[in-house]
């Protein structure tokens, strides 16, 4: 009985501590990509206003992505941290499980090359950027095997 009051004291604490580790909403985080001189895992804002590009910007480098370019949009959500099958059912009945939404833009320049880009945001933040390349690059958003543009609730 000691035992299992500790697991689920220790789950408890585990559980709180998720949410230093959640992308602020506002916040993207730029997971990794072909562009130069932008570190993985660097944390800034998109600025989804204009109409001819994407613009991200944060304190480590800035890029653009022309939405005309667009060829491919990929959006996928994973859970936060994986758990075994017993502390999964523990933390789920406790507190539900945080998620990762990660939204992957591939475009293509006019020359020929092409980039490619894997953000993290929070979910309002990653459905908010889905509508705006809808809206923007639907060449980017069309229903393909294997590619969706939307997360499942």
């Amino acid at each position: 009985m000691r035992k299992l009051m500790v697991g689920v004291v220790l789950l408890l604490v585990l559980s709180g501590c998720t949410g230093a580790y959640a992308v602020e909403l506002g916040d993207v985080e730029y997971v990794n990509g072909t562009v130069k001189g932008l570190p993985d895992g660097a944390m800034g804002s998109l600025d989804t206003s204009g109409k001819e590009a994407l613009e991200f910007r944060s304190a480590g480098g800035q890029f653009s992505v022309p939405y005309g370019e667009i060829t491919r949009v990929i959006c996928r959500e994973e859970n936060r941290f994986r758990l075994g099958v017993l502390p999964a059912i523990a933390v789920g009945l406790l507190k539900a499980r945080s998620k990762r939404h990660f939204v992957t833009i591939e475009w293509e320049h006019s020359e020929g090359s092409s980039d490619v880009v894997t953000l993290d945001a929070s979910k309002e933040k990653a459905l908010g950027l889905v509508a705006v390349l809808r809206a923007r690059a639907p060449q980017g958003c069309r229903e393909r095997p294997g590619q969706t543009c939307r997360f499942s609730d």
